[in-house]
């Protein structure tokens, strides 16, 4: 491979990387801006290669160069090559003549060969791949899902297992290449590698989403899709697995069930508008806190929590604040006649004696994410509608599933990750693409 690169450079060939990308900006205590990769990198910038300058001797035992199938054309008996030493990606002919073959050395058609698979590829001096055999040293995963990507160390977590990409690395899904900020937790993957770099990983099996409304009589309540649990909010846009699945929603003794049909990159409607709510109910709240004189407001409000308090169905904003203990702050549900809440207030350390409290202190508190583009877009975080963009949401760190929806456009998710430090950040995110109107689908039958 070095051998290789040696003769490019002698050569004169102009090496272009992969992925050059539009950015969004990340900005940081409003002060300072910086890039991000891939939650900023979204547009994806290709230069294909001719493979004319690094033909081999047909006699050569090493392979020309090791690659990712990016592309393949049977008809013309093309293929694009991603080598992953360099970078470069190249138009690699083949012929009826060229040796095909899988890593565990067996003849296959050149329909079998895999997009996101990795090959040793010879090149002869006539410029056409003389063979192309599976790499001995490559790894396949299947079945994938939830991973945790690290966007600042290019690093990705399945499980007790930690792993690590390249600013190259393929991504495709439907066989279209797709920046790895576009994966969520919904989709299914194929991730494929050796040692421990990921050069390839397929989405096998998509995301698209559910849209509810007349969720009047369900505030507060819980819906499940599949596995899924959700919280149900006013105006919520799920994204959910491609599939088939029967969609249950309740609050007390109010339930519904409905079946949905969630097609990839689609948008399927559930309308639960024909159960009417009940008159307006009020549920009792006995708080238990500790300390006793901390300060206790909801929605708000100041109140006093020395005896029970009386509190309408559905969600309240509370906050506790006492000198030397860290505020508490937490949305609840009271969706029952009577429950008793306790909290426990974490202590700071100051004006007593305390042991250091394991808890990991959030850094996110009190900042926020500010979102500009694409203006005019709905914004939805993990599922939950914030409002139309531009628009800002309250930090907290870990990943976030980001979701756009705006009529007339393909509704699109994008997965960033916000590290546990201070400061604001702002997102601008690429413009949405037009969608036919067929995209948009009710598939939603009422049980």
């Amino acid at each position: 491979m070095k051998r290789m690169c040696a003769r490019l450079m002698a050569l004169g060939v102009s090496i272009s990387l992969l992925f050059t990308g539009s950015a969004c900006s990340l900005t940081g205590d409003g002060k300072s801006s910086s890039t991000i990769t891939p939650g900023s990198s979204i547009t994806l910038g290709r230069v294909v290669n001719k493979v004319d300058d690094i033909v081999e001797k047909e006699d050569s035992e090493s392979a020309t160069l090791v690659g990712v199938l990016t592309y393949l054309d049977t008809a013309n008996d093309m293929t694009h090559m991603l080598d992953i030493e360099s970078g470069v990606e190249y138009e690699v002919p083949y012929s009826g003549g060229t040796d095909i073959r899988s890593a565990y050395d067996k003849v296959i058609a050149d329909s079998s060969m895999e997009l996101g698979g990795i090959y040793d590829v010879y090149i002869n001096k006539s410029g056409k791949a003389s063979a192309i055999i599976g790499n001995s040293d490559a790894w396949e995963r299947n079945d994938v899902s939830r991973i945790t990507i690290d966007e600042n160390n290019r690093k990705i977590t399945i499980g007790a297992s930690v792993l690590f990409y390249e600013e190259n690395t393929v991504v495709l899904s439907g066989g279209e290449r797709i920046n790895i900020a576009k994966i969520v937790d919904q989709d299914n993957l194929v991730l494929r590698g050796i040692g421990e770099k990921i050069y390839s990983i397929n989405v096998t099996s998509g995301h698209g989403y559910v849209e509810f409304s007349g969720l009047d009589a369900f505030e507060g309540g819980y819906v499940t899709i599949g596995k899924q649990l959700f919280s149900v909010t006013e105006g919520m846009l799920v994204t959910s697995p491609v599939g088939t699945y029967t969609v249950e929603i309740q609050l007390e003794d109010v339930s519904a069930t409905k079946t949905v049909t969630v097609k990839k990159d689609e948008t399927s409607k559930l309308d639960f508008s024909e159960y009417v709510p009940e008159a307006t109910k009020y549920g009792t709240v006995n708080f238990s806190i500790t300390p006793d004189n901390a300060i206790l407001s909801i929605d708000g409000n100041e109140v006093d929590y020395t005896e029970p308090i009386s509190l309408e169905y559905g969600r309240h904003y509370l906050t506790l604040a006492c000198n030397h203990y860290e505020e508490y702050t937490e949305t609840f549900v009271v969706n029952s006649s009577y429950k008793t809440k306790v909290i426990d207030m974490v202590s700071n350390g100051t004006g007593t004696t305390t042991t250091e409290s394991e808890t990991t202190v959030d850094n996110t508190s009190g900042y926020t994410v500010n979102v500009q583009a694409p203006t005019g877009a709905a914004l939805y975080v993990d599922s939950v509608y914030v409002g139309i963009i531009p628009c800002t949401f309250a930090k907290s760190y870990g990943n976030k599933t980001i979701t756009l929806k705006k009529s007339g456009y393909k509704t699109v998710s994008y997965t960033i990750s916000i590290t546990n430090t201070t400061g604001n950040l702002t997102y601008s995110f690429p413009d949405m693409e037009e969608a036919s109107t067929e995209s948009e689908t009710e598939s939603a039958t009422s049980n």
